[in-house]
């Protein structure tokens, strides 16, 4: 993802009057992000898209007029016609639709729960980062997802295949991981499959195998997101780097 100079052009997508005012006077105010648009519907947004050719999307969802079917059609619609567009998505609904959203690589994709949002900073620095294809995900997205795979044992992994999940979960291609490891790509690509077969079953038709495996090592680690003993429940929210839980096995 390249990151061009001046400011973000955006495209607001938001069912909400109320809300969509309330972004719109918001991010008016940013000198780097200039809003081009905004819709209410999937198909507007989609529409849109062809039309401005905006640098990121913000989608908000918060009523049942925009069903998450429609959301996820159109993320997946867009990311097609450009890789490079970046994607924010504000939503209280999480598990299978959050996932749905993330799937197939999270570069340049932000998922934020509205209810936990610790400021409107939070929104700025996301579509600010969809650009530079930083991702960022509300901890507690993280958290239901992985408790999917909480059946899934970490400990039934050889140190390797620690290491080799471990570099996953930063977003590492297999040969990224290889090159990372000093080993052949052919042995990553066996313990990837290895780590698959242990950690599952997943179910295939609502999760990626590789972002379900990532997150279980993420749950694994000792208070991954924030500090120990706080009870800030202004979270931060989870940065995943580069191609961030990508999904795909190959290298």
């Amino acid at each position: 993802m390249q990151f061009d100079e001046g400011p973000t052009t955006l495209v607001l997508a938001t069912d909400s009057f109320l809300v969509g005012d309330g972004l719109e006077a918001i991010l008016a105010n940013i000198p780097d992000i200039t809003i081009v648009g905004r819709v209410r519907t999937m198909d507007e947004l989609v529409e849109s898209i062809e039309e401005v050719t905006p640098d990121t999307v913000l989608i908000c969802v918060r009523s049942q007029v925009v069903t998450t079917t429609a959301v996820v059609s159109a993320v997946r619609h867009l990311r097609l016609a450009d890789p490079n567009i970046g994607i924010v998505v504000i939503s209280d609904r999480v598990n299978e639709f959050a996932l749905e959203v993330l799937r197939g690589g999270t570069t340049g994709i932000a998922f934020l729960l509205d209810e936990k949002l610790p400021d409107v900073q939070a929104v700025i620095d996301a579509v600010r980062g969809s650009q530079t294809g930083a991702s960022l995900v509300d901890p507690s997205i993280v958290g239901s997802l992985v408790r999917r795979g909480d059946a899934a044992g970490i400990d039934d992994l050889t140190p390797r295949e620690v290491d080799i999940l471990e570099q996953m979960s930063r977003g590492m291609s297999n040969r990224g991981i290889a090159e990372e490891l000093n080993v052949s790509l052919k042995s990553i690509e066996r313990g990837v499959t290895a780590i698959f077969f242990k950690l599952g079953p997943f179910n295939q038709g609502l999760s990626d195998r590789r972002v379900s495996s990532s997150l279980v090592f993420l749950r694994s680690q000792t208070d991954p997101f924030r500090p120990a003993g706080s009870s800030d429940p202004k979270r931060p929210l989870v940065l995943l780097e580069d191609e961030g839980l990508a999904a795909g096995t190959g290298g």
